[in-house]
């Protein structure tokens, strides 16, 4: 007994001469190093040349390989050369057979399944080690489920594809069955990597194996279970990557379905599709929000996001957005719970209704605004105490109103209609969440931008061009209001200056499309009218200085109309008036903005 403690003892001694040995070197290298950086490093004269730099990273890099060569144990080494060595063996054995004729297909397959019920069996057999469990790289016993899964996965393509020895509806079946034996082993053994293999087989399935599309109401329970499968995933472990691929693979999935260009699409008026898209919508809306309420209870099997330096710097780029917006600091899973719930009614409803085009649009436009009124609801109730998941509650009330304001009424009656509902978060106490401010931002800005678009792209006449007329003074009105609201506040006074020069900008268009077909010099002469008034407001006391710098460069547009445009394209007579008439206004126009001296008080 003495002499075993004697020797763990002498062992132990040992490791730690060698790392006092080792720490030793290198403080020797760090003070070999410092003169040559840290004195000679502002002297140009004495840097290093380029060859002296090739040799230092060539010593890194070399320092680099060793340290990681040394990080490995033997049994690191020996147990992947050894299953390298058995897959090699096998390979060769089985190529040696097909060669001499000994195995048929049927034997390869059943072949292909022993292998991977082997490996399996060893797996299950195989302890896991505690240092791979907390590292990222694959133990002995991760090596021998992803090897039987491996095999299993080839063995059910090569019998339905390869040899024909099964339908491919039974290789679906057998796929499916796989990624439920993934999703056990990835929640088990809490690796990520099991679960990828799960979701994205899952999914792609039905474009390994292809057949003939059947029934909706088959396609839709496999969807909808391939996505609870992932769903549940991050519900127990919280892996983003899942439920980033298990949304983004079933809207592609539903896409490539309810999109389809043949003739007689099955999915158009299908009321399986139809079920699926309420349910998947409720459940990415609500998964997220979960999640967070299941850590709370403190269970063992939710196991909280391990925060790892590219999630971090992930989190640092939306605090950065979240800074230009107005917002706080973000949570790790912040991106999940701002962006499924918020995103996924939106797609739904537009796969709807593209699946049932003989039902009104209005219809669509009243779910999402019934959507955006239930949100509002939920965000004002007291038991919500999560103020991230109220900020996106509002936000989406305030994004799928907007939405479906514009859905319900045709163009161009709509643009201002989303414009006022811009306008009502704004001005009501919902501007203090900087999601729905940003909805609001972004609408009136598409909506303006979508008026100066038509108006320049198009010469319409008539009762059609009265309603775009009336609708952009509308949203003008509406911009006017929310660009006073922006400049009140010192934090975003400059987009509310940006936003009024857009709506100014609005109101030219608008002028130059009403009168242009009436009269060409009625442009010239409302441009003139519109820059004295906005000279003379700005005399005003606490006028903003942006009134007056609007005011002189339309008075500029007038010289150039003038000049280019109007001198040589109207009549002797009604040239002479037009140029007395803007020589009118600009003379009034100077008198009003003079200085006015100060009177003098009575004595």
């Amino acid at each position: 007994m003495d002499s075993s403690r004697d020797v763990e003892l002498e062992a132990r001694l040992a490791k730690i001469e060698g790392a006092i040995a080792t720490m030793q070197r290198s403080l020797d290298a760090l003070l070999a190093d410092r003169p040559r950086r840290f004195v000679d490093g502002p002297s140009l004269s004495k840097r290093p040349s380029v060859s002296q730099r090739r040799e230092n990273l060539a010593d890194e890099i070399g320092e680099n390989l060793s340290a990681w060569f040394a990080s490995r144990s033997p049994e690191w080494w020996l147990s992947r050369l050894g299953i390298g060595f058995v897959i090699l063996s096998v390979l060769l054995l089985y190529g040696y057979a097909i060669d001499k004729g000994w195995i048929t297909p049927p034997v390869r397959v059943l072949a292909g399944i022993l292998l991977g019920a082997g490996l399996l069996w060893t797996a299950t057999r195989t302890p896991s080690t505690p240092a791979s469990a907390k590292s990222y790289e694959p133990g002995m016993r991760e090596l021998f489920f992803g090897g039987a899964l491996a095999v299993w996965y080839v063995s059910t393509y090569a019998a339905a594809v390869w040899y024909q020895l099964i339908s491919i509806p039974t290789a679906r079946l057998a796929f499916f069955a796989l990624a439920l034996l993934s999703t056990w082993i990835a929640l088990q053994e809490r690796r990520e990597i099991f679960a990828l293999l799960a979701v994205l087989t899952g999914f792609a399935t039905p474009f390994i194996l292809t057949a003939p599309l059947g029934s909706m109401t088959q396609l839709s329970l496999y969807l909808g279970v391939v996505t609870a499968m992932g769903l549940t995933i991050y519900l127990v472990r919280g892996w983003h990557s899942i439920i980033w691929i298990t949304f983004v693979a079933f809207w592609l999935s539903v896409a490539a379905v309810a999109t389809s260009a043949a003739r007689l699409n099955p999915a158009r008026g299908s009321f399986a599709i139809t079920v699926l898209l309420v349910l998947a919508t409720a459940a990415f809306s609500r998964v997220p929000s979960l999640r967070r309420e299941l850590l709370l209870l403190g269970s063992d099997r939710y196991t909280p996001l391990t925060v790892t330096p590219g999630l971090r710097r992930w989190m640092e780029a939306l605090d950065s957005l979240a800074a230009a917006l107005g917002g706080g600091k973000s949570a790790p899973d912040s991106a999940v719970v701002c962006g499924l719930p918020i995103v996924s009614p939106i797609l739904a409803v537009d796969f709807l209704e593209g699946m049932w085009p003989t039902a009104p649009s209005e219809i669509w436009g009243l779910a999402l605004l019934l959507l955006g009124a239930a949100a509002f609801v939920l965000a004002r109730r007291a038991s919500q105490r999560d103020p991230e998941i109220r900020h996106v509650e509002v936000t989406a009330a305030a994004l799928w109103a907007a939405l479906g304001t514009a859905k319900i009424v045709f163009a161009p009656e709509n643009i201002p209609l989303a414009s006022f509902v811009a306008t009502l978060v704004m001005l009501s106490t919902v501007r203090k969440f900087p999601g729905a401010r940003t909805v609001a931002k972004g609408t009136i800005a598409i909506a303006l931008a979508a008026f100066i678009g038509h108006e320049l792209g198009l010469a319409e006449v008539g009762l059609l061009h009265l309603r775009w007329v009336l609708s952009g003074i509308a949203t003008i009105g509406c911009a006017a209001l929310i660009a006073q609201a922006l400049i009140s506040d010192p934090t975003e006074k400059m987009q509310g200056l940006i936003l009024a020069v857009a709506a100014y900008l609005t109101g030219l268009v608008l002028l130059w499309r009403m009168l242009e077909p009436v009269w060409p010099p009625l442009v010239t002469t409302s441009y003139a009218v519109v820059g004295a008034a906005l000279l003379i407001m700005s005399r005003r006391p606490r006028s903003n200085p942006l009134i007056k710098h609007l005011g002189g460069v339309t008075m500029l547009l007038v010289v150039a109309r003038l000049l280019i445009i109007d001198l040589s394209s109207v009549g002797t007579i009604w040239r002479v008036l037009l140029f007395l008439v803007c020589g009118a206004v600009f003379l009034y126009t100077g008198y009003r903005i003079q200085p006015r001296p100060a009177r003098r008080s009575e004595s």
